[in-house]
């Protein structure tokens, strides 16, 4: 008769194991004034996050490399550098000058997030302090943001986009792309919440990842990200679970998307928003098949962004 704990020990070998979380590299997040570069990288410590892409803001334009670069010189192994552009409304030729000698300078391995269309919103943090975006719209096909896909092209670096889903951007985003079909572009936001034509929340979750196919497949040099950006004002539990049209879109495609926390105010790194984030993306990504999942989460960030 086999022991007891030899057919336990067998048992257990030939049981099918549970995947465990995977790494994750955090392929869209901002670095601000009073963010510590040492207390985020305890952040991603906590969380299993091997990298992280940091796009500075919340300061003017000639102050964010240093900012980011600060956060670089502390932490080489971590962090991964981009110019950031968020907020800007007019891409002048001096600002076009300086981001071109930034990315000449080959620390940066891209820049982001360029804002196209973003809707504004007020709300309370989880401190109890008020924060506030504002109301962006940039057309992707006009003449100045297509030198900056020009910039991504020359220069072979990644172009984060934020633009919501509207009967005006996606068509412009067409031209912008075809206009420019090696710029390695990242569509943020690609989520099951993310809405449709409007900005409330009778338009979130009406999204087609069908459309996101298309683009995806007309375009090889176009990624999207899954981050929770404006959505995150109408988060539900609910939300966790992920929508069947929405995991087709990213098995079948999966060598196509990256991940990402979107952390654009201090009180979001003060308090407990991180991992509030991460909880909706891992269960997301454990609703993926593993091979999938493995991609999405670090392998094609990796190649993106190189060593």
């Amino acid at each position: 008769m086999m022991p007891l704990a030899v057919f336990l020990a067998l048992v257990l070998a030939l049981a099918p194991r549970q995947d465990p979380d995977v790494p994750i590299l955090d392929a869209h997040n901002h670095v601000m004034p009073g963010l510590d570069p040492d207390e985020m990288v305890r952040e991603l410590d906590r969380h299993g996050i091997c990298r992280i892409v940091l796009m500075a803001t919340g300061t003017p334009f000639d102050k964010r490399a240093g900012l980011t670069l600060a956060a670089f010189d502390k932490h080489p192994d971590r962090v991964i550098l981009f110019v950031g552009l968020n907020g800007i409304r007019r891409f002048t030729p001096e600002i076009l000058k300086s981001i071109d000698g930034l990315l000449a300078s080959g620390k940066f391995r891209g820049m982001g997030e360029l804002t196209l269309r973003h809707y504004p919103f007020e709300r309370e943090a989880l401190d109890g302090s008020t924060v506030r975006a504002g109301d962006y719209t940039l057309a992707a096909d006009s003449p100045e943001v297509l030198e900056v896909f020009a910039l991504a092209e020359k220069h072979g670096v990644v172009l984060t986009v934020h633009m919501e889903t509207t009967a005006e951007t996606i068509p412009a985003f067409r031209r912008a792309l075809a206009k420019h079909p090696k710029a390695k572009v990242i569509w943020a936001h690609q989520t099951p919440i993310k809405t449709l034509d409007g900005a409330k929340e009778e338009h979130a979750r009406k999204a087609d990842p069908k459309q996101i196919a298309e683009l995806l497949d007309r375009t090889p040099s176009l990624y999207a990200d899954l981050s929770v950006g404006y959505e995150t004002l109408f988060l539900k539990s609910d939300d966790r679970k992920l929508p069947e049209a929405w995991r087709t879109l990213y098995e079948s495609r999966a060598d196509r998307f990256v991940v990402g926390l979107d952390m654009p105010f201090l009180q979001g790194w003060k308090t407990d928003g991180y991992r509030l984030r991460l909880e909706v993306l891992r269960e997301w990504l454990k609703q993926i098949e593993p091979g999938a999942r493995k991609k999405i989460a670090h392998e094609n960030a990796e190649k993106l962004f190189g060593g």
